[in-house]
């Protein structure tokens, strides 16, 4: 018997290459094709769980604020933008409670590629509730935008 490899050609430490499964590629190269989906689906389309990549918001301006009969809540007016707002639009008001005065500020959400006849008139207002966490009582409403007192609405 020689002393060279059982195979001749061969050096001692050739052997054959392990590889991945088929089915691993597979499954691979669908997730990446899934992944994809969700992400153009959510940039283009505003929905799924990448919504917010989709979505552009556009400040709004509050002019007014009105109570409601829960002392918790009270309504805001905010000025619709020139080119009015789509259906599908989401007016969006946030109030930040700081001890004798709550600041709102306003901003309207839409999809990046909504192409919709616009409705309402440019110059219109839309009323959105907004919870305050305690009443309003004799606090003050400013706007965060500029810090000026928001009239009270009496109608």
């Amino acid at each position: 018997m020689g002393n060279g490899p059982l195979i001749p050609g061969l050096s001692e430490f050739d052997a054959p290459r392990r590889r991945l499964p088929s089915w691993v590629w597979w499954v691979a190269s669908a997730l990446g094709v899934v992944i994809v989906l969700i992400v153009l689906g959510g940039f283009f389309g505003g929905v799924g769980p990448l919504r917010s990549v989709g979505l552009v918001s556009q400040p709004l301006q509050p002019i007014s604020y009105r109570p409601t009969t829960n002392d918790a809540v009270i309504q805001v007016a905010v000025a619709l933008p020139a080119g009015s707002l789509c259906p599908e639009t989401e007016i969006n008001v946030q109030a930040f409670e700081r001890g004798a005065r709550i600041e709102v500020e306003a901003t309207a959400i839409s999809p990046r590629t909504s192409s919709c006849p616009s409705t309402g008139i440019a110059g219109d207002r839309a009323w959105v509730d907004v919870a305050l966490r305690d009443n309003l009582a004799e606090r003050t409403v400013i706007r965060t935008i500029d810090r000026q007192p928001l009239p009270r609405d009496s109608s």
